[in-house]
């Protein structure tokens, strides 16, 4: 289980503020003349806004953002950098800190908008950064659990985990958002083979999408509603349309034995109190 023992640890974190919003260019007239443009406006079309961020509750999906800061951004979502160059507008907003506030004029039904917004760090689906901490996992029946971030896919994958690392997940770090503040994304990191867990030792990395039929939120959820589930089975349902079933009672019993094996101190991640510890 090297995630656990050899887990590189991310750097210093910063704190710089992002805009909660996937945008698109606006380069084409057509485009432009349907968002109600003059010809002489320019800027860009948001497309997605992140849902734990404070810009949901005052831009929208279809905005155009003409300017922020009073500069202006053009239709490739530039703005006017040194020696006459230009650079992405986001540029301007990594500039900011944290709780810092900034005037975005957007075009909304072709009337002219303008919003004081309070700049923020927002949550990530897949978070770049676990604030120094060690990654935490749940173990039931030899399945590891664990909560995607930055970090974890290069201890997983190495500096080039944008290559190495699977499709479905590199797809969702770069366009995936959370729902709420303490959504995670959970895969089954790998399965300590034992006799309980025959025929699933090749799920590696997998994400887990359901539990005995109820969608499953975050790490923390997942323990809870195995550690008292009562029913027979224990049914994860993976991505992929595959499943992984595991007799209750059976898989309880054999975990103890699986940590000893592979010397494991605990069925989840503990802080220093000794208490469970799911955040990432």
């Amino acid at each position: 289980m090297h995630f656990i023992q050899d887990y590189e640890r991310n750097g210093a974190y910063t704190g710089f503020p992002i805009l909660g919003i996937e945008w698109q260019k606006m380069e084409n007239p057509d485009l432009r003349m349907s968002m109600g443009m003059d010809s002489d406006q320019k800027g860009v079309l948001i497309k997605r806004i992140e849902p734990t961020a404070s810009e949901c509750q005052v831009l929208k999906p279809s905005d155009v953002i003409l300017s922020f800061n009073g500069i202006n951004i053009a239709n490739d979502g530039t703005v006017p950098f040194r020696h006459g160059e230009r650079i992405s507008f986001s540029y301007l907003v990594s500039q900011k800190y944290t709780g810092d506030r900034a005037l975005v004029e957007v075009l909304r039904n072709s009337k002219i908008l303008e919003f004081n917004i309070k700049l923020g760090t927002h949550k990530r689906l897949i978070p770049a950064h676990i604030k120094g901490r060690p990654p935490s996992y749940y173990i039931v029946g030899g399945f590891v659990f664990t909560a995607v971030s930055l970090p974890y896919l290069r201890s997983e994958y190495g500096r080039d985990y944008e290559f190495d690392a699977p499709v479905k997940l590199l797809d969702k770090l770069l366009h995936a958002m959370a729902q709420s503040a303490d959504e995670q994304l959970l895969v089954v990191s790998q399965v300590l083979a034992a006799d309980i867990n025959v025929g699933y030792e090749d799920i590696v990395n997998t994400q887990v999408l359901a539990f005995n039929g109820k969608p499953i939120k975050n790490l923390k959820t997942l323990a809870r509603m195995v550690e008292s589930c009562d029913e027979e089975f224990l049914t994860f349902e993976l991505e992929y349309q595959q499943i992984a079933i595991l007799r209750t009672k059976a898989a309880k019993e054999a975990t103890l034995d699986i940590l000893k094996t592979y010397c494991i101190p605990s069925t989840m991640s503990r802080i220093s109190r000794g208490e469970a510890d799911f955040t990432c």
